[in-house]
């Protein structure tokens, strides 16, 4: 019989997290604040990312108003990419491994390794952006390696390959059976914001250049 046991701070398990520290992961799978806690640190690091990405809104001149569930539907759709990668994951470590660990506690704990994209709008800093970018994807993946180590007790080799093939997944279902879901949210997003959303590099620098604050 597991005992509950409460978490720490936010703050102090966010930290031990970004410390690539085994005992968060540990405490989450015990407490039943666990799934919540990992949830919201998974979608504040998608609101962090949606910052990052703002400029895309800033150049569209997305009226005020849509702006905020803009950014809340690109936290959303973050989110549900998260989950997909999760239950990869857990099907990648029964089918290889054997581990059959309920799928709440292999959420939990990719959750809780998503806590360095909590820094994600720090990509919009200029010239540093991309190097950050990388930096945190590296970190995260680092995270989510210990997560998957402790949570279904695989060694490394076997929580990176668990990783590797559910990211390969993803993207072959994001090149197949997810082309219409793909569609969809573009309309989607065009739709909250109001305008049709101008996204490659050449029409935002085309927008940028025609934008109000640059004619002085």
């Amino acid at each position: 019989m597991n005992t509950a046991v409460p978490l720490p701070s936010p703050l102090s398990l966010i930290s031990q997290v970004l410390r690539l520290q085994e005992e968060p992961f540990a405490l989450l799978q015990s407490s039943p604040q666990g799934l919540r806690t990992a949830l919201i640190i998974v979608l504040l690091a998608g609101l962090s990312e949606a910052l990052a990405q703002s400029v895309v809104l800033f150049a569209n001149r997305v009226k005020p108003h849509r702006f905020a569930g803009s950014l809340a539907l690109s936290a959303g759709f973050y989110t549900a990419g998260f989950a997909l990668f999760a239950f990869s994951v857990w099907l990648f470590a029964g089918y290889l491994f054997d581990r059959q660990q309920a799928f709440r506690d292999v959420l939990k704990a990719i959750g809780l390794g998503y806590a360095p994209y909590l820094f994600s709008f720090f990509i919009l800093t200029p010239y540093w952006g991309n190097g950050i970018a990388v930096a945190l994807s590296l970190w995260s993946l680092l995270a989510i390696l210990v997560a998957i180590r402790v949570t279904l007790e695989l060694s490394l080799w076997q929580a990176l390959l668990c990783s590797a093939l559910g990211w390969l997944l993803l993207q072959v279902l994001r090149r197949t059976l997810g082309r219409p879901v793909i569609w969809s949210a573009r309309w989607l997003r065009s739709r909250i914001a109001g305008v049709p959303l101008v996204t490659d590099h050449k029409g935002l620098n085309e927008l940028l250049k025609d934008s109000p604050w640059d004619k002085n």
